[in-house]
């Protein structure tokens, strides 16, 4: 749990959170699962959990880097196959990312984390990615605005699953791979992106993926009078943490 509550206020917005736990590890030890729990989930928007190598840099520990463990409605813990791991190193500090949403009452919230350890090391070792384009700008009334992302790979790896991730103005979110024959393969097509539900997708069958493939992300944007959710359909959106901004950013297991 992080050490103290944080208080959140009433109304207006906020901005992002920041809290670290030492994990006290004083040996390599491997996870199968996490779920992480707020104490008040209803000014919650989403968290994140990074770890801190020792000796890591401040870039290391961010929404690209990949994360740990997340939390956003919809999604609130991360299991995987048997078999599968994610490394959590000696030494290492869980650093939370925490986005509250006011909501009318002031209240507080101390979120806290599970982890299950494996019992012993995997035969895979998990990473996690996250593949964003923070150059986006979605024009004022658009109503099918697109917007694009990628990244190559670089050695041969099996993807387990898929993470979207969009704000109020995302209408919808595609995943393709390139192979290194140019041909295309869909791997993941969300037609209808719901902000308040937010799923993560993860393959029944894992798809490996060789050196030389190249994963692109396409996203649609209404930023249209006819969104019901849109805050503003005259501003031009650009990239930015709060809700009224957007983002275009998928994760990659």
């Amino acid at each position: 749990q992080i050490e103290k509550a944080i208080d959140v206020k009433a109304t207006g917005q906020m901005p992002y959170k920041r809290a670290s736990v030492e994990t006290e590890l004083t040996e390599d030890r491997w996870v199968s699962a996490v779920e992480i729990r707020p104490t008040d989930p209803s000014v919650v928007h989403h968290v994140l959990v990074f770890v801190k190598k020792p000796g890591s840099r401040p870039r290391d520990v961010d929404e690209e880097a990949g994360f740990f463990a997340a939390y956003v409605p919809g999604n609130t813990f991360q299991e995987y196959p048997k078999g599968f791991a994610k490394k959590l190193p000696a030494g290492s500090t869980l650093v939370f990312q925490l986005h509250y949403t006011p909501n009318g009452v002031a209240t507080s919230d101390q979120t806290r984390i599970g982890i299950r350890f494996a019992e012993g090391p995997p035969s895979h070792m998990i990473r996690n990615t996250g593949i964003a384009n923070h150059r986006i700008q979605i024009p004022p009334g658009a109503s099918h605005h697109r917007e694009e992302a990628s990244q190559n790979v670089d050695t041969a790896v099996r993807l387990l699953s898929f993470m979207p991730h969009m704000h109020l103005r995302g209408k919808s979110f595609r995943y393709e791979v390139v192979l290194p024959d140019e041909s295309r393969r869909t791997l993941l097509e969300v037609p209808r992106y719901d902000f308040n539900w937010q799923l993560e997708y993860r393959l029944s069958q894992p798809l490996d993926l060789p050196a030389g493939s190249r994963i692109e992300l396409t996203g649609w944007y209404d930023n249209s009078s006819q969104n019901p959710a849109n805050p503003d359909p005259d501003e031009t959106v650009r990239w930015g943490p709060q809700t009224n901004d957007e983002m275009m950013l998928g994760y990659v297991e």
